[in-house]
């Protein structure tokens, strides 16, 4: 008997949590948080309190509840009891921690197989006991790199590592001396079983999982091909087929699975998209600028970083880019500079281009080695790369017109050192808003490029030139049709019913519900 059942990613795009159980083992297939579930009841100033998040998240149904699979201190941090006052039940889940089912030989998955290191697919690992994480090379290194230059309190940090909490007591010394605090241990690695393109691994429990390079807005982004009771899963992750390196089709040809597990963010759209389509249009609308050229995209999408940094080139311009992007870029084995860019080197803390100032912040002033990130106490500051190579604010002031900068909207606050002078040019290469909160960020956007005269002709609004990180429902047909699958699950989709598969059955998912094969 063949299980799986879906605690996300149905009826939405993102939160996938699926578990696949055979008759002697088990796997989840991602673990991410659901943006859309957590915004019903969270938003900028409203967010779950860091040392219970997982207390607030499966309280309001954002989280499963399983027995097997959560770290002890999640549930309850060691030594909690011994000092909590009568009647404090808030961290009692009544679940079975993984550490405990582990002792006891009871019920927890083999692993979990990470399709890519986008948080909707990612982002509630930490909450996990150590189970071994599948993944490529590159999503590992990605998911290490993440917590170094992103903003992560509490656990949620926590993707490779594991720092327990536990209960102490202040000393004699401190304001008030024996109470109790959380305190965390030393961080202990995750267990990684990396896989590569067509490789495959094999969990404890005879599970094989092969994997297969797929394209996407993320580098390292994975499908992959399930293997038990003679039967074959085939789990798409997140795909396209129109980026910079496209993976070819006929990768799925041979495998004929009796279950596929198929995203389509974007079912419902007939006409695939180009990234070689991005760079022209970026091209042409450089050709046409004579301020300063500004452009939005996440720091992790690698290869939308290689588009503009080609189409900067081919326009004469010196292209910058976030040094989150450098940092990201060193962790792989690759050099900003050496690749014919720059890195923005903004102003931080005190403000006046201080080494000191980048103390807590250190990809700001160089691409660190990464032994240096492990000493926070006493960070050593030992690579000045972007302070003595970059482009600060100052240079783009003085010469707008020679440079292309990578600005996200959270980084705006550039633009009042910069001073853009009339004609500069922002461009939005990322989704459009698809929601309240992004909406609101829209009208303060517009209100930023107005207040500087910026994108006048486009009556203040920031251009849009973007190719998606997920296929057409064309595309997405005609894999269904190379695959063939005796059974089509489609996930990560708003329009499920918009899917047919004319070589066997299609089952719409429906949340915490097992569907038996």
């Amino acid at each position: 008997m063949v299980e799986i059942t879906c605690y996300g990613g149905v009826n939405e795009i993102g939160g996938n949590k699926f578990l696949l159980k055979f008759s002697n083992g088990s796997i989840f297939l991602d673990f991410g948080l659901s943006y859309k579930e957590e915004a019903l009841f969270f938003e900028e100033f409203l967010q779950p309190r860091s040392n219970c998040k997982y207390y607030d998240l499966t309280r309001l149904g954002l989280l499963p509840k399983l027995n097997g699979i959560y770290r002890k201190d999640v549930l309850c941090p060691e030594g909690l009891k011994a000092c909590a006052p009568p009647g404090l039940d808030f961290w009692e889940s009544g679940l079975k921690c993984y550490e405990d089912s582990v002792q006891e030989n009871s019920w927890t998955p083999d692993a979990v197989f990470i399709s890519h290191a986008h948080m909707d697919h990612c982002g509630y690992i930490p909450y996990l006991g150590n189970i071994p994480l599948i993944c490529s090379e590159t999503t590992q290194k990605l998911m290490e790199a993440i917590p170094d230059v992103a903003s992560l309190g509490g656990f949620d940090g926590e993707l490779t590592e594991i720092e327990y909490r536990t209960i102490k007591t202040r000393s004699a010394s401190a304001l008030f001396p024996d109470s109790p605090y959380i305190k965390k241990k030393d961080p202990q690695d995750r267990t990684f079983k990396t896989v590569a393109n067509k490789a495959k691994v094999t969990t404890t429990n005879g599970i094989d999982v092969t994997g297969f390079d797929v394209g996407h807005s993320i580098p390292g982004s994975m499908a992959c091909l399930i293997e038990a009771d003679n039967k074959q899963i085939l789990y798409t992750g997140d795909l396209r087929f129109h980026g910079r390196v496209q993976p070819t089709l006929d990768a799925f040809d041979d495998l004929k699975p009796d279950i596929m597990i198929c995203e389509g963010t974007r079912i419902d759209e007939t006409i695939p998209d180009d990234e070689a389509r991005v760079q022209a249009d970026i091209s042409s609308l450089i050709s046409r600028t004579n301020g300063l050229f500004m452009v939005g995209f996440a720091w992790k999408d690698i290869e939308r970083y290689e588009t503009v940094r080609d189409a900067a080139k081919s326009e004469g311009r010196t292209p910058v880019f976030d040094p989150r992007l450098a940092y990201l870029l060193a962790r792989l084995g690759r050099d900003i500079y050496a690749e014919g860019a720059k890195v923005f080197f903004e102003r931080s803390n005190s403000m006046i281009y201080s080494p000191d100032d980048y103390t807590r912040q250190k990809h700001k002033i160089g691409v660190i080695p990464v032994d240096d990130w492990d000493n926070k106490s006493d960070p050593k500051i030992t690579d000045t790369t972007h302070k003595d190579n970059g482009v600060s604010a100052i240079e783009l002031r003085a010469n707008p017109e020679s440079y292309i900068l990578q600005l996200d909207y959270f980084r705006f606050k550039n633009i009042l050192d910069i001073e853009p002078p009339s004609g500069s040019v922002c461009v939005r290469a990322q989704c459009e808003p698809f929601n309240p909160r992004m909406e609101l960020s829209e009208t303060r956007m517009i209100n930023w490029l107005k207040h500087f005269n910026i994108n006048e002709s486009n009556n203040h609004e920031p251009y849009q030139i973007h190719a998606s990180g997920h296929a057409s429902g064309k595309e997405i047909q005609e894999l269904i049709e190379r695959v063939k699958p005796k059974k089509l699950i489609p996930i990560h989709t708003q329009k499920p019913k918009l899917f047919y598969n004319n070589y066997g059955d299609m089952t719409l998912p429906e949340k915490n519900t097992p569907i038996p094969f």
